[in-house]
């Protein structure tokens, strides 16, 4: 609170109101109800660093699209109607730009936009912002569901956010999909696999004879059914049983691999990928990278969800008719409930720590990050990505889905190792859980609980 009133001072924004007496009395000034209108920031400069590892974007969308133009339009408007400039830093170095100008007090960035994957280590260093007191983090419809958010969360505050009330940008942090190329599935006169998720009959059962089905070979040679870097699957599959990575019961942190239902997922994974169906999948199982689907070498491929959409180099960029499922369940899953997680939410905004004022970042990200006049709510999103990126309201439908259901798997804290070994090694699944244990204890301690007290201090219970 006291962050936000110096910067209402400092921009004279209400900070006192005069009585009739000629006294000065405090106004009570209710968070995150700033009169933005009234605020003249006198020409300030502020400057804005994004990940520039893909350098085909502006400010999260692919230059020269409509959603782009949107995005500068309304960059072009808070600039006129605050008196200010921002600039953008785009560096394939911007975390290096966020912690060198931290450590020196340099003031180099006032907002900073990237992947959580590096930034989880700027929240745990303390180099950003907590953000409870400075944005309406409630509003999940604009910054992302408490689950999303986990992996910026630490020990009692919420240090990023994602804007997610922007098409395309909404559905990034979803974790994975399955792409399906329908023209092969037309091809093989085979039935949509979306329409199995309709009626609730998409399980492992049907999934094992889809890859049979979709194997096959054409005049370039065998076509597999699917791609998928082989921890991918084991994780996946683990989630399609009902069971999460990591989940807090009664002050304890429970990983779902160590119970019977992610036991009995993982030995199904293992037998899937190493055994009964090994024929069916690509041997490139290289993460991320979508050129075999895209070339036409496999009917599905299991995709990051920025992976869709995002560049020149995406899937829907430069395929047609292409379909999104999800993960099949297991017997134990919720039914319509797909779980999914993630290891690094694209487009996180965290507010350096040493911005030259917090409130005044906090301010312009929350006017950068409202929704834009041609979708003012989820719906229109849904609409709009049903007819402009996919080719069916159901692949928009499976992605707000798992935005609901995603959880932050804690690769880069070794927890992913518990699991992906499932799909690598011939250890009996028991022996080689027990064989992480000590190790798995220690990432709980020294991550997963100060996270998830964070989660519940933020949010409560």
């Amino acid at each position: 609170m006291k962050q936000i009133i110096k910067a209402l001072v400092l921009i004279l924004a209400f900070s006192f109101v005069l009585c009739a007496c000629g006294e000065t009395v405090e106004e009570i000034i209710p968070e995150f109800e700033m009169n933005v209108d009234a605020v003249d920031l006198d020409g300030l400069k502020l400057y804005w660093g994004w990940d520039a590892v893909e350098g085909d974007k502006y400010i999260g969308f692919i230059p020269d699209t409509a959603n782009a133009d949107r995005v500068q339009k309304r960059k072009n408007e808070i600039e006129t109607k605050l008196n200010c400039s921002i600039n953008m830093v785009n560096s394939t170095n911007i975390y290096d730009v966020l912690r060198t100008g931290v450590l020196s007090g340099a003031q180099t960035l006032d907002m900073v936009t990237g992947g959580s994957f590096s930034l989880v280590e700027d929240v745990r260093a303390g180099y950003l912002s907590g953000l409870s007191n400075l944005i309406d983090i409630s509003n999940y419809e604009k910054w992302g569901y408490p689950n999303m958010l986990q992996s910026m969360i630490w020990k009692n505050d919420l240090f990023g956010v994602v804007p997610f009330a922007w098409p395309e940008l909404v559905y990034t942090s979803a974790g994975h999909v399955i792409c399906v190329n329908e023209d092969y599935i037309n091809k093989l006169v085979q039935t949509d696999p979306r329409e199995f998720v309709e009626k609730g009959t998409w399980n492992w059962d049907l999934f094992e004879e889809c890859l049979e089905a979709y194997t096959h070979t054409d005049t370039n040679g065998t076509v597999y059914g699917m791609q998928c870097h082989d921890a991918y699957f084991a994780m996946n599959m683990l989630l399609s049983n009902g069971v999460a990575l990591s989940e807090f019961e009664d002050g304890q942190v429970v990983c779902g691999a160590y119970t019977p239902d992610g036991i009995a997922a993982l030995e199904r994974a293992r037998n899937i990928f190493q055994v009964s169906h090994k024929d069916c999948f690509h041997s490139s199982q290289a993460a991320g990278d979508p050129t075999v689907f895209i070339n036409g070498e496999c009917v599905t491929y299991v995709a990051w969800s920025y992976e869709l959409s995002q560049t020149t180099k995406s899937v829907m960029y430069n395929m047609e008719n292409v379909g999104i499922i999800p993960f099949p369940q297991g017997p134990n899953a919720t039914p319509g409930v797909y779980l999914s997680y993630h290891e690094s939410l694209n487009n996180t905004l965290g507010i350096p720590f040493n911005a030259k004022d917090p409130v005044i970042s906090a301010m312009i990200v929350s006017d950068m990050f409202e929704p834009f006049e041609d979708f003012p709510n989820k719906d229109s999103i849904m609409d709009y990505l049903a007819e402009q990126v996919f080719y069916d309201r159901r692949d928009a439908e499976v992605l707000f889905n798992l935005t609901r259901n995603t959880e932050y798997g804690f690769f880069r804290e070794g927890a992913r190792s518990v699991i992906q070994n499932a799909t690598e090694s011939d250890t009996p699944i028991s022996s080689l859980l027990e064989s992480y244990k000590n190790a798995y204890d220690k990432i709980v301690e020294d991550y997963m609980v100060p996270h998830y007290l964070g989660r519940v201090a933020v949010y409560g219970e």
